[in-house]
């Protein structure tokens, strides 16, 4: 008998481990989506993203966005690369705006609560995604930063809220490829946070689909955008790098790719 009682306390403690365990799974308790700008890119690509590869993302495309280069001979846009000033027209515009403003999309990251609101806005410069900073709220003295691991763990595992301020315009900054380096913005410097995005047109896999629908289930999201067409896979900078690298002065270049940074999401966050 107190064999049996030890056999039922056993499993029952393994029972309310493995609730607890449940409790802290990101599976099922958030949307992950990949974004590309502009039409679906090659498989030769380096921002080519197979689909079929994520068992819990969403991986679409905007097919509407056009990208118009500045015309110059084939010798100076190897050398000068992603420097050579684009535009951008099309839908979504939301999207559109951004780019004209920025020139790209760096791997750029939105964490958005579950009512909606871009509560994280962040970008994946390194393969180190859960350490990559980000900026969650202001501060009398500017931004405050968090950690990508750290804002999932406030916005989709405590499912904690931010501020929505339905006054505040999303505004970019004018002028092709301009750059706010000097003083603090609350506008320009981070102009999606404390908003909700307006609705904007994908496609899919599966055919069209659209952020209205992706946030209708009320879980938080992360929504990761991404060049898909008008970039090289390689440009000068990335040659010198390698160069380098090949030569012992530096370390290998880290290369993060769109489908390096869900591969990561699916495998530290969306694995059983």
């Amino acid at each position: 008998m107190k064999r049996f009682f030890k056999y039922l306390s056993v499993l029952f403690m393994a029972l309310m481990l493995s609730g607890c365990m449940a409790e802290k799974s990101y599976l099922g308790n958030v949307n992950v989506v990949g974004v590309g700008a502009g039409a679906k890119p090659a498989k030769t690509d380096v921002n080519y993203v197979d689909a079929g590869k994520y068992n819990h993302s969403i991986v679409v495309y905007t097919p509407n966005i056009a990208i118009t280069e500045q015309k110059t001979n084939d010798t100076v846009k190897y050398v000068a690369g992603d420097a050579l000033v684009k535009s951008f027209s099309g839908e979504p515009s939301m999207m559109v705006a951004y780019l004209n403003a920025y020139q790209a999309f760096k791997n750029k990251a939105l964490i958005i609560d579950k009512n909606g609101v871009v509560a994280w806005s962040g970008a994946f410069r390194g393969n180190d995604i859960e350490n990559a900073n980000g900026t969650y709220d202001y501060g009398i003295t500017g931004e405050k930063r968090m950690t990508f691991k750290e804002a999932m763990e406030k916005f989709v595992l405590n499912e904690e809220v931010t501020d929505f301020d339905k006054d505040k315009v999303i505004e970019f900054p004018q002028g092709n490829g301009e750059k706010f380096l000097s003083g603090f913005s609350y506008a320009k410097r981070h102009p999606l946070l404390f908003t909700k995005l307006p609705d904007m047109k994908f496609i899919g896999e599966k055919g069209e689909i659209t952020l209205s629908q992706i946030l209708s289930n009320k879980k938080p999201t992360v929504l990761i955008f991404y060049m898909a067409q008008g970039e090289r896979a390689r440009n000068l900078g990335d040659d010198l790098s390698q160069a380098s690298y090949l030569l012992g002065v530096s370390e290998a270049p880290v290369v993060t790719t769109p489908a390096a940074v869900l591969q990561q999401i699916e495998s530290i966050y969306l694995s059983k």
